[in-house]
């Protein structure tokens, strides 16, 4: 993990990280409703890269019991307030200091690959999206889900609006990018696999589900090598 990284996480969160959740509930719409829509199976496993306080693996639980949880987070005042919040809330969870481009399904302890990996208002906040969404796709098994919310284009709201939440958004070094949806889709297109996207709120959020080919060899990163797909997608 880059100690650059880590050092601007901590200096973002350092002052807020105790009130982080409650300040950030107006704004950051959609995290909810990304949390019901996993639906995992029983027993499967959900990563979440940039997991914070660890606010949505404490939610996970009374939606998906069974379920295996893995919080991964560069910051490590952040990841104090996400073990602090486990303990509080009796969640079984295995937290990992990292970024998505340093993990591997050994890291991961899921040698065989995630089943769901969750991006949640992180994507805008990182220098290439496009290249940490390839490599969260190495890291689950085929079939597997990646499931994103974040700030959109805001291309329906009033132009003066969405200046001013542009800039707004600015000062805490976030940027919204269409890189990684457009990656998205040059991956859906190429046979990759399967992509929804829907928008919220006139384009000021969106979010983003992208399940993974069926294939042995799984995604191949960065390459565009297709893989064959089952005739038919799970529900």
């Amino acid at each position: 993990m880059s100690s650059d990284v880590a050092g601007r996480m901590d200096r973002i969160y350092r002052p807020q990280r105790w009130i982080y959740d409650l300040t950030r509930k107006p704004y950051l719409i959609g995290r909810d409703r990304l949390l019901r829509e996993i639906a995992p199976a029983p027993g499967e496993s959900i990563v979440e890269i940039g997991c914070g306080t660890g606010r949505n693996l404490v939610k996970l639980p009374r939606l998906c019991p069974s379920a295996r949880l893995v919080g991964v987070e560069p910051s490590g005042v952040m990841r104090e307030a996400a073990v602090a919040a486990f303990r509080r809330h009796d969640v079984d969870a295995r937290l990992i200091a990292g970024t998505a481009e340093g993990l591997t399904t050994a890291t991961l302890g899921l040698p065989g690959g995630a089943d769901h990996v969750v991006f949640s208002y992180v994507l805008s906040m990182i220098g290439d999206p496009a290249a940490a969404v390839s490599h969260a796709l190495t890291l689950l098994r085929p079939g597997g889900r990646l499931h994103i919310v974040d700030f959109a284009d805001m291309a329906d709201l009033p132009p003066l609006a969405a200046a001013a939440l542009r800039t707004w958004l600015g000062w805490f070094e976030v940027t919204p990018r269409p890189d990684a949806a457009e990656r998205l889709e040059l991956l859906a297109a190429s046979g990759h696999g399967r992509l929804e996207r829907r928008r919220l709120l006139g384009g000021y959020a969106e979010l983003l589900r992208f399940q993974l080919g069926w294939s042995s060899s799984g995604y191949a990163g960065n390459a565009l090598i297709p893989i064959s797909l089952s005739a038919s997608w799970p529900t």
